[in-house]
């Protein structure tokens, strides 16, 4: 009789606590809009990102196609040569993207709908060593790389971005040129459908003496990093953007600047001025 008491009382205790404790997180990364909740790789796409094609001008690609909903979309990689109507607004006096449309939302109904109007202003991050964060390849589920302003003077709004601010501090990414949202994915940064719901897609600034921050992914609890070698000697080449643990002593490439938004750099040098 005692022994079934106590086995009772086991069986109840895992039923009523144990579950709390074992139960499986989403780590989806795209919160369940591709792959099964606990697949951590739905898009297939490995954990490091992969290098850019090298290309003698940097232009936009479309990129692989991982994403259902894109693959009948139509993309515009067009070399921007000079400023248009598209890129700051008709007759706006500030380089200001218009909002044509709400951000880019997913159709799956696990998705949120469009985010709450407190926008910040489009602006670019960059890191110290001169590398700012940009679309690459247009297609959702493609990294996110770093590229210098000269070696990205076609991109456009590519590599400008606007806060989406939350009541908790919390922040989503959005890009100016696709209408998609920063998203944390393995060891590094993809951009997908913007969608409230994903704590992939969410950030926390956190602030440094010198005016930088750091970005730290609410998903996986890690910060943005670009990493750097020599500043100088990096300086033409394109940057893969990490996700790492924060550091809090030597953190120089962790630390975030936000400059104005690019969207035409015309270049103080010739790269061929010495020939």
């Amino acid at each position: 009789m005692k022994n079934r008491i106590y086995a009772a009382f086991v069986v109840g205790y895992i039923l009523a606590f144990g579950g709390c404790g074992t139960k499986i997180s989403d780590v989806n990364p795209t919160a369940g809009l591709i792959g099964h909740y606990k697949d951590s790789d739905p898009l297939k796409i490995g954990s490091k990102p992969t290098p850019p094609a090298k290309q003698s001008t940097p232009a936009l690609v479309v990129g692989p196609i991982v994403v259902p909903e894109d693959q009948n979309k139509r993309f515009n990689t067009r070399v921007r040569t000079q400023i248009t109507e598209e890129m700051v607004g008709k007759g706006s006096r500030n380089a200001v993207l218009p909002i044509k449309h709400p951000p880019l939302v997913g159709s799956s109904g696990v998705n949120a709908p469009p985010i709450p109007p407190q926008n910040g202003d489009w602006i670019v991050l960059m890191s110290p060593g001169g590398a700012a964060l940009t679309v690459w390849a247009l297609a959702q589920g493609n990294w996110i790389w770093g590229y210098t302003l000269i070696d990205s003077i076609g991109f456009g709004g590519a590599r400008v971005w606007r806060l989406r601010f939350f009541d908790n501090d919390e922040v989503m990414i959005e890009n100016g040129e696709t209408r998609t949202c920063l998203n944390a994915y393995k060891n590094g940064l993809i951009h997908m459908a913007c969608n409230t719901k994903n704590r992939y897609q969410r950030f926390k600034l956190i602030p440094m003496s010198n005016e930088s921050f750091q970005l730290k992914n609410v998903g996986f609890d890690q910060c943005v990093q670009a990493p750097i070698g020599d500043i100088f000697g990096d300086f033409h080449r394109v940057t893969s953007i990490f996700l790492t643990k924060c550091a809090t002593g030597s953190n120089l490439d962790q630390q975030w600047y936000v400059a104005p938004p690019t969207f035409l750099v015309r270049p103080l040098y010739r790269r061929d001025i010495d020939k």
